[in-house]
């Protein structure tokens, strides 16, 4: 046998024989029903268990967190579905979420937040449905969404929203000037607006659904055009 197959040879029986390596542990006192889930309900957390395993792709944190940080979800770039509603979180750090690109669905509905910010957002590319309901939101940056393309639902219902930026559900700007939102279904239930921006729903030609009741509209001249919409 040549020396360059007699190497490959002695390396795979090296592979072959090394042992396999342990999946990292579940972090106490959550329990992972499979290697890709960790489930953290009722657990009176007061933060994000630290050590979460890098492969996680599903995660429940119903619980008692006050507070994230910006490193609390680092390097959790396989997570698809993190669900955090319920808790006691009243602001987002910049970079709470930079390296969640591949989640898929965010629920941080039933917390205490008050605004969203220009970056607060910024990671989450993969994104297609983000709950938002039943916070104390009174202010959303124009440019909260801008980047989330995969983004198909939002849900803002129950909060605190007196009026909305034209551009606020913006998810990309073609040539920098004309602004388009992907969003297929929208709920604004149950806020404190009192009219909206005609050029809001012109962003949004995907829409399929929006949900406005329980809000104190005033019927004039400026939403006019709804009715017309």
């Amino acid at each position: 046998m040549d020396p360059p197959a007699l190497c490959v040879l002695q390396t795979l029986l090296v592979l072959t024989l090394l042992p396999p390596v342990a999946p990292a542990p579940c972090p106490r006192p959550c329990s992972c029903p499979q290697p890709t889930e960790l489930h953290c309900t009722f657990r009176s957390l007061p933060t994000i268990p630290a050590a979460v395993p890098r492969h996680v792709e599903r995660m429940n944190l119903f619980n008692s967190i006050n507070k994230i940080t910006d490193k609390s979800l680092a390097g959790l770039r396989k997570l698809e579905l993190l669900m955090v509603h319920g808790n006691d979180i009243h602001d987002l750090p910049d970079g709470a979420f930079r390296d969640l690109t591949s989640l898929q669905m965010l629920k941080l509905s039933y917390n205490k937040l008050k605004e969203i910010n220009r970056h607060t957002l910024q990671g989450l590319w993969s994104l297609a449905r983000l709950h938002l309901d039943h916070n104390r939101l009174e202010f959303i940056h124009p440019d909260s969404f801008q980047g989330l393309t995969s983004l198909r639902l939002l849900q803002l219902e129950g909060n605190q929203l007196q009026q909305l930026h034209p551009a606020t559900f913006t998810t990309f700007t073609l040539m920098g000037h004309f602004h388009v939102s992907t969003l297929k279904h929208l709920y604004l239930s149950d806020n404190g607006l009192t009219s909206l921006p005609s050029r809001l729903v012109a962003t949004m030609p995907q829409l399929e659904n929006l949900y406005l009741h329980g809000n104190p509209w005033t019927c004039d001249c400026n939403m006019r055009w709804f009715h017309d919409w």
